[in-house]
């Protein structure tokens, strides 16, 4: 039990973490090309944004718990379930970015939560 709830305060440390990544991200403006992307001036705007760094602290934190469910668990029963911070974060976008989404975003959303439950419904 203990090693699930590592696995589910990942998937909520990941949708954090890449929610405050494209808000920051969303401050820095938009990046059109590589050689913008790797400007000295751009990884500094980048790496010293407050939002970022916190969305790195975010995936920092959440990789020592993945470690840590990773130690107890079968790899083939949690990575899949890794998944559900892809509906985390697309329900937090909806929520904190007021990104918009599709039903066909929905629709793989439920299919993505179906598998989830299929996958910890066979183990426990």
């Amino acid at each position: 039990m203990f090693a699930l709830i590592l696995v589910a305060l990942c998937i909520v440390g990941a949708a954090i973490g890449q929610i405050l990544l494209k808000s920051g991200m969303n401050q820095i403006g938009e990046i059109k090309n590589m050689g913008q992307l790797f400007n000295l001036d751009a990884l500094f705007r980048i790496f010293t944004n407050l939002r970022i760094i916190a969305g790195l602290l975010c995936y920092g934190i959440s990789l020592v718990l993945w470690l840590g469910a990773m130690s107890t668990l079968n790899a083939s029963f949690i990575y899949p379930l890794i998944s559900l911070a892809y509906v985390l974060t697309a329900i937090f976008s909806l929520i904190y970015l007021r990104e918009s989404i599709t039903v066909m975003h929905w629709i793989g959303i439920a299919c993505i939560v179906v598998g989830c439950f299929l996958i910890v419904r066979t183990a426990y």
